[in-house]
């Protein structure tokens, strides 16, 4: 891990006094070390590289870069990395605000999860879902996960929509997600989507109504 943490910790010396929280750790998988970083900044992202095999949400590793790095730069997103010692990005978690489908409840975010084709099966994704959850402002929000099969690479995984719906489903559960039934469009598109939802502890009980009042809506109209 010496190179990943010279990347990191060369950063923060260098940035001293803005305050720059280091919430990260390094992991040991049968690929080779790695190292999670939570609450990535723009300029640590600048040092890493995409793998070759990053390419679920933008097709190519090239624009899941760009992706990635634009994230970083937002001050209303969350960004958790794992990389390898040579500065490759093999995994991601973000948090970032739901779109204006669900009626714009205050604290709403949408969690996305993504691991390298060649990184799966060692459990980065599970382990960054545990570094993101270890924060405290994560009991005040309302988080949910979209599963859309399209984004899935199923074929190698070797392993149909319906089995990877259960594994996403394993993979959430863990850390206070719930399936929820919704109207909302792209989960209808296909029985095997799915919509995941954590309730933090300390929501206020109006948000949690006003979110879940939403879920069964059709275009902003009750009643299903």
């Amino acid at each position: 891990m010496i190179q990943s943490a010279q990347i990191a910790a060369g950063w923060h010396e260098e940035h001293a006094g803005e305050n720059r929280i280091l919430h990260g750790e390094a992991i040991t998988t049968a690929a080779g070390s790695i190292f999670l970083q939570d609450d990535c900044w723009p300029e640590l992202v600048e040092r890493l590289r995409a793998d070759r095999g990053l390419r679920a949400f933008a097709r190519r590793p090239e624009r899941e870069y760009e992706l990635l790095l634009g994230l970083a730069r937002r001050s209303d997103c969350r960004l958790a990395l794992a990389y390898t010692t040579g500065g490759t990005i093999v995994g991601q978690v973000t948090v970032a605000p739901a779109d204006s489908w669900w009626g714009g409840t205050e604290g709403t975010c949408e969690v996305a999860v993504e691991v390298s084709a060649g990184w799966r099966r060692l459990g980065i994704a599970r382990q960054l879902l545990r570094l993101v959850a270890q924060r405290e402002d994560w009991e005040e929000m309302i988080v949910l996960g979209m599963g859309l099969c399209w984004h899935w690479d199923t074929e190698g995984l070797g392993i149909n929509r319906f089995r990877y719906r259960e594994v996403l489903k394993q993979l959430f559960a863990p850390y206070g997600f719930d399936e929820y039934m919704t109207a909302e469009e792209n989960i209808q598109m296909d029985p095997a989507n799915i919509l995941f939802v954590r309730l933090g502890s300390r929501v206020e009980k109006e948000r949690i109504n006003q979110f879940l009042g939403r879920l069964l809506q059709s275009d902003g109209l009750p009643g299903l």
